[in-house]
């Protein structure tokens, strides 16, 4: 089996494809046992511009507590993973810089819309034990 590679051919691991498919143009190609080509899927954005531009104008970076990095710097995250049927849409994303894309990914840290339609963010119990909602201060 094949590790996923980037257009620039070096290999990633299964995880970093997986976050980097989070806000990605992704085209699926399944290999078989010698590396031959078996099918070759479609292209197409997990995110679409109209969705990610609505990312940028509510999140104004990364929305996890403490963060300011810019949007620039920023990948759209599936709070329900993608591959759990999770929708592509405003109400089931936020932006988060790569560290706390990560964070997200590999820790009990979870996300979540509020009902006034802003992220918010519930700590792992060993940070705190009622797991208290939390905010970037961009939105408080």
């Amino acid at each position: 089996m094949f590790p996923p590679t980037t257009t620039f051919g070096g290999p990633i691991s299964p995880a970093a494809a997986r976050r980097i498919a989070c806000d990605a143009k992704v085209t699926p190609i399944v290999l078989g046992g010698k590396g031959e080509i078996l099918d070759v899927g479609r292209s197409r954005y997990t995110f679409p511009a109209a969705i990610r531009k609505a990312l940028v104008a509510r999140d104004r970076g990364c929305a996890f507590p403490g963060c300011d990095r810019p949007p620039g710097w920023c990948e759209a995250h599936h709070i329900v993973p993608f591959s759990q049927g999770g929708d592509t849409k405003l109400s089931s994303a936020v932006l988060a810089c790569d560290h706390h894309h990560h964070v997200l990914h590999h820790t009990d840290w979870q996300v979540r819309i509020a009902s006034d339609g802003l992220p918010e963010f519930i700590p792992p119990a060993w940070i705190d034990f009622a797991r208290r909602p939390r905010r970037n201060h961009r939105f408080l």
